[in-house]
């Protein structure tokens, strides 16, 4: 198995060849990591740009200028919004999230004179049969952290290393998928659920997943937070987080779920 160091090399290596690239940055540990090792190493322009719509959580928004302000990187932020097709949120959701997305950063990548067009997919995600990544590779987006057989915990041992603020942030994902599959998306329920998971977080809650469920929603803490102490608490500002428009709250006690461990028809 190719060592830590090796996996590195590789990666370096292969950002090297490029002459010049757009990042699709999300402000999330794999897509800043990139971005850092792509500016040391891709000889010509490195342009990071972050889509963001209604669906994109706001710390997200904030994650990725703050990086890109504290490594120096050229960054972009473009407003958009929902496709259709991604609000009816079929099972094909993220694929045409995806299909949008790279078609938009095509634009500005060809606009712009670069050569080709990074994502931050890692080895870990590449395991996953993913609707994003199928349209990643429609759309000839190259991903070099998995190319590299860099996993997740590669990633952030490596960050760490690097000194990287974000190495241990927690994963965050779209607001579209604490929607399930077939059921309508609106905006008004996605900032619902962003001010919801902002309010927990600040309680000191730093990964939760606020999932839809009709007019209420189901709670999963992380690994780490999905204690008997946290529920007490969350049970204690009940009333607080009603206020965002929610009915109901439930607390699952399996906690959260990676992707990757979660069913095809499941969101993430």
């Amino acid at each position: 198995m190719t060592n830590l160091p090796e996996k590195q090399k590789k990666l370096a290596e292969s950002l090297s060849a490029l002459p010049s690239c757009l990042i699709a940055f999300s402000g999330g540990l794999d897509s800043v990591f990139l971005a850092f090792m792509a500016k040391a190493h891709v000889p010509g322009r490195v342009l990071c740009v972050t889509v963001s719509d209604p669906s994109t959580p706001r710390r997200d928004i904030e994650s990725a200028k703050e990086s890109a302000e504290s490594h120096g990187l050229e960054h972009l932020v473009i407003q958009s919004e929902i496709q259709p097709e991604v609000l009816i949120n079929t099972s094909e959701r993220c694929y045409h999230c995806k299909s949008a997305l790279f078609t938009r950063l095509d634009s500005i990548r060809e606009k712009e004179g670069l050569a080709v067009i990074l994502d931050g997919e890692n080895a870990s995600d590449s395991a996953d049969d993913r609707p994003g990544s199928r349209a990643a590779r429609e759309h000839g987006i190259l991903s070099p952290l998995a190319v590299a057989g860099l996993a997740k915990s590669d990633i952030r041992e490596l960050a760490r290393e690097a000194g990287l603020k974000i190495w241990d942030r927690p994963a965050s994902a779209c607001l579209c998928s604490r929607v399930p599959f077939g059921t309508a998306i609106d905006t008004g329920t996605l900032g619902k659920i962003d001010r919801t998971e902002d309010f927990i977080r600040s309680n000191g809650i730093g990964m939760v997943r606020a999932r839809a469920e009709g007019k209420g929603i189901r709670l999963e803490l992380g690994r780490k937070e999905n204690t008997e102490g946290n529920w007490a608490m969350l049970k204690a500002l009940d009333s607080q987080i009603m206020k965002f428009g929610w009915e109901s709250i439930e607390i699952d006690p399996n906690g959260y779920v990676p992707a990757g461990m979660r069913k095809k028809d499941d969101g993430k």
